[in-house]
């Protein structure tokens, strides 16, 4: 370690910014065991929401404040609605560490778009809305939006009046992923030196991927001197998603020697983190994705007798087992207690409470009965699928499909709707379609398939299968999630977690953070 390393702060934004993925959706228990495995992680500041957006967000907020402690904790409110500020403060006023989040629109196209306002007014609305939040805390961040596509000079005006009004973090969005790192290079270079007062300031980078560049722009803002980078696990987010917070870590850890910085992020806890929120989002991580993907650490031998070499190859310029990947771990005992499971669950940094572990105990041993092994990797997935429920309109009983290539597919289907058993049947082109089909008989609604992934997730024919899929019904797109070692089955559950993930989000649907619409009002 560089004796005079420069701490970079990382502001994982994966519970707000993150949960923007097209069709996803987190009930507050996995919002809650996210929390915590990013806590765990050891990251300096946790987004833990927008509660101001609807009754669910500031419920699971709440709940993620209740729960965590260590770092800095942090809630977004707009910098119109005082109802926001309330509800955000509302949510941290226990925390022993926390802080407020809001923004103004840095460029034309925002600012007309959103707020309808001009220049003037817009550096009014973020003067107030720092004075306001500075009413609640001294611990302000104000946010930039669409920076690269701002009159650099209102960038630096909108900076010095962050500066001169209280914030005490100011943070440079590239909302759209537009810019390049010569231009986020130059623009940093320019704030340092036009906007006065920085010296105790926290300077801060927020970028999205949209042209690929996310990473490389937070970077180019490191070098010239920012000190907080925002970031989400694998990521993700909306569109192509955001700075990937497992890349920063390690290309800063990895490149000291240039960039002489360092974070407080445990990188042992990197790819169990990683891992988590793949399992729980259903995002699944890319086989060729830097750090954590499947094929991240796999080698081409060229020549034979390296091979037989025992010291690292001079192609791993990280070492696996930092990250947490255990090429060979130890596995669990197909006759394994309730206790060793409990052991070996906290060693994979999962705590479960009494009643959790019992319904995964016998998950593990129905699986068991069905596997000649059981990886670690299964036992994750299982904790994911029977103890992270989303409360259930729909549940699937019982599924039994015939294909081949002389009958017509179909299936029958037995289902929970409303307390009520039904059963049904029908054909298909194949026995997922027959499964799919049935499944809207039964429940009398048809969403639009929009999306079909199946991932195995561990070696071998009798391998738990992974399935996503995404449902459309008008404008609401949700990601359903399915895990079985029958990929039909798998498929089956997949649809109805979808399903009762369209349910969970109708009940309250969020508001943007892009309107002045009438936020929900917590009883404060």
């Amino acid at each position: 370690m560089l004796m005079d390393a420069r701490k970079v702060l990382i502001f994982d934004t994966t519970l707000r910014d993150g949960e923007k993925v097209p069709g996803l959706v987190l009930s507050l228990n996995e919002k809650v065991r996210i929390a915590k495995q990013i806590v765990k992680l050891g990251v300096d500041v946790l987004e833990v929401g927008f509660p101001g957006a609807s009754e669910g967000e500031f419920e699971a907020a709440k709940e993620i404040v209740a729960t965590v402690s260590g770092p800095k904790l942090v809630c977004l409110a707009r910098p119109t609605s005082k109802k926001d500020f309330e509800a955000a403060w509302k949510v941290l006023e226990k925390a022993d560490n926390k802080g407020l989040h809001t923004f103004v629109p840095a460029s034309d196209a925002y600012r007309e778009h959103f707020l309808k306002k001009n220049r003037e007014e817009v550096l009014k609305i973020g003067e107030e809305a720092i004075s306001y939040a500075k009413k609640y805390t001294d611990d302000v961040e104000f946010s930039l939006v669409d920076t690269w596509r701002a009159d650099p000079a209102y960038v630096v005006n909108l900076g010095q009046m962050a500066v001169d009004s209280g914030a005490t973090s100011i943070n440079f969005a590239d909302t759209v992923g537009y810019a390049t790192p010569r231009e986020v290079a130059d623009l940093v270079d320019r704030i340092n030196t036009e906007v006065k007062g920085l010296d105790n300031i926290t300077l801060s980078i927020h970028c999205h991927n949209d042209l690929g560049l996310a990473v490389a722009n937070s970077l180019a803002a490191i070098e010239k001197g920012v000190n907080q980078v925002h970031c989400t696990v694998n990521g993700i987010g909306e569109r192509a998603g955001n700075t990937a917070l497992e890349e920063i870590v390690m290309i800063l850890e990895t490149r000291k020697d240039l960039y002489g910085c360092e974070t407080s992020v445990d990188l042992g806890e990197i790819y169990p983190t990683c891992r988590m929120i793949s399992q729980i989002t259903g995002v699944l991580i890319p086989p060729g994705k830097p750090i954590v993907g499947a094929n991240a650490f796999i080698y081409e031998t060229v020549v034979p007798q390296v091979a037989d070499v025992k010291e690292k190859p001079p192609y791993e310029v990280i070492d696996p087992d930092e990250l947490g990947i255990k090429k060979e771990p130890e596995l669990l005992k197909k006759d394994a207690t309730k206790e060793e499971l409990g052991e070996k669950l906290a060693e994979l940094g999962l705590s479960l409470n009494p009643e959790e572990l019992d319904r995964a105990y016998e998950a593990f041993k129905e699986l068991a009965e069905r596997k000649e092994t059981v990886f670690d990797e299964d036992i994750e997935s299982l904790v994911v699928e029977e103890v992270l429920k989303v409360p259930a309109r729909y549940k699937l009983l019982y599924l039994s499909v015939s294909a081949g290539s002389i009958s017509v597919p179909n299936a029958t289907v037995q289902m929970e709707v409303d307390g009520q058993i039904i059963q049904d049947a029908a054909f298909g082109r194949g026995p997922v379609d027959a499964t799919f089909k049935t499944i809207q008989k039964i429940v009398k609604r048809k969403p639009k398939l929009t999306r079909y992934l199946v991932n195995a997730i561990t070696a071998g024919t009798d391998a738990l299968g992974e399935v996503v899929v995404g449902l459309q019904e008008d404008d609401l797109i949700v990601m359903g999630r399915g895990i079985d070692s029958d990929v039909v089955m798998a498929s089956a559950k997949a649809f109805v977690n979808g399903l009762n993930k369209m349910e969970l989000y109708r009940k309250a649907p969020p508001v943007s953070e892009f309107t002045e619409e009438e936020v929900f009002a917590p009883i404060l």
